[in-house]
């Protein structure tokens, strides 16, 4: 069966491609809208620093909500970067998981079923 092996490993190498293809422009879109992202985010956490310094009179209270509202932009933050990552990673990982699975499959086949429960 060389003939379907040629035809695997073309189907690779077009993934391959394609994948290439959604993650290098998905990058660059993401990384050029990073900054406009975050604005939203930003304006957030610096209002809400100026509510802890006018709510709590104490400078350790002010500390502790500042420390919260730091977490919370750097949870915020890292959120962003996650759901980009996952954006442009999970569609290719989908398909390389695929043809792993087909690759496995088909050698599962031509080796007579061995490792397999019927």
């Amino acid at each position: 069966m060389p003939h379907v092996s040629a035809i695997f490993s073309r189907f690779s190498f077009i993934w391959v491609l394609v994948s290439l293809i959604w993650i290098i422009p998905l990058a660059i879109f993401f990384l050029n809208r990073w900054d406009r992202d975050l604005a939203p985010v930003d304006r957030t956490y610096l209002l809400r620093a100026q509510t802890c310094k006018a709510s709590y009179p104490e400078q350790d209270a002010q500390d502790r909500c500042l420390l919260i509202m730091e977490l919370e932009h750097f949870q915020s933050r890292s959120i962003m970067t996650a759901n980009r990552v996952l954006a442009c990673g999970a569609p290719p990982l989908i398909g390389l998981g695929l043809l792993v699975y087909l690759r496995r499959r088909r050698s599962q086949d031509r080796s007579g079923g061995k490792g397999r429960s019927s």
